[in-house]
């Protein structure tokens, strides 16, 4: 079952998005995304909290996830309980009226966030001076589609563990550092909000971890950081294991075999 709010994840939000100005520095587009990244010139630096209702967004605007992992959480009318039905990974493109209709749809992340914003009219502008940046937008968009359908699966067809598996196995193929044989990242949720993203209860997550841990698959080097120490073997726990590492792949990640 989805973590229910509580002491552990109050449901409280950022008053306001923190903007600066434009940092050449702090954009980390994956590879590929050029035509994204040229966006950069017409755009608004954002700064997100931890919890950042969609709604303080406004409309007519388009954001470019430019750093961090943010996830997607809503819920049903008259529920507390709360789902993360998406991840937005740097590149992502975000429009908030393109969102599903729940209730209090919010921006979680283990960290603040960081987007680019561009008006529509800006973002049609750039979109007229260069051919390819529809297409780049499109693609791009579709990616995430596929990816959502990904994860609908996931929760559709795999067990408790395997879903855990399939998280770490997301987050390493998107974040992983590989170095001496294992596979090194910063996890980019909150044990509940792992919970919320898998429909799951977050003590099954903390008895997952611990498994895996025992199994020498991963190890825990303080409360976020995980090392993958056998990553052949995280595989073999999750049977779309492969399906996960090519919708979330992209060249980045020297899979060990």
């Amino acid at each position: 079952m989805p973590a229910r709010v509580g002491p552990h994840a109050p449901m409280t939000y950022d008053v306001a998005a923190r903007l600066t100005p434009r940092s050449e520095d702090r954009v980390q587009l994956e590879p590929g995304l050029a035509g994204i990244g040229r966006l950069r010139s017409r755009a608004q630096f954002v700064r997100l909290g931890n919890r950042y209702a969609l709604s303080s967004l406004g409309s007519g605007n388009v954001y470019v996830a430019a750093k961090g992992v943010v996830g997607m959480e809503g819920g049903a009318p008259g529920s507390d309980v709360r789902v993360i039905t998406a991840l937005f990974y740097p590149g992502d493109v975000l429009v908030p009226e393109l969102q599903p209709p729940l209730s209090n749809l919010a921006l979680v992340s283990q960290r603040p966030a960081e987007f680019w914003k561009l008006t529509a009219s800006a973002f049609a502008e750039e979109a007229a001076r260069d051919s390819q940046l529809w297409q780049t937008i499109f693609a791009r968009i579709n990616d995430q589609n596929a990816r959502a359908q990904m994860h609908a699966a996931e929760m559709s067809i795999l067990n408790s563990e395997e879903r855990v598996a399939a998280f770490l196995i997301e987050a390493g193929t998107r974040l992983g550092i590989s170095s001496g044989g294992m596979i090194a990242y910063e996890l980019p949720l909150s044990r509940y909000s792992i919970a919320d993203y898998l429909s799951l209860n977050a003590d099954t997550i903390s008895r997952t971890f611990s498994a895996f841990n025992t199994a020498r698959i991963i190890e825990r080097r303080g409360r976020f950081q995980i090392v993958v120490r056998d990553w052949r073997a995280l595989m073999e726990r999750c049977p779309m294991s492969e399906a996960i590492v090519a919708a979330h792949g992209n060249g980045r990640l020297p899979v060990i075999r």
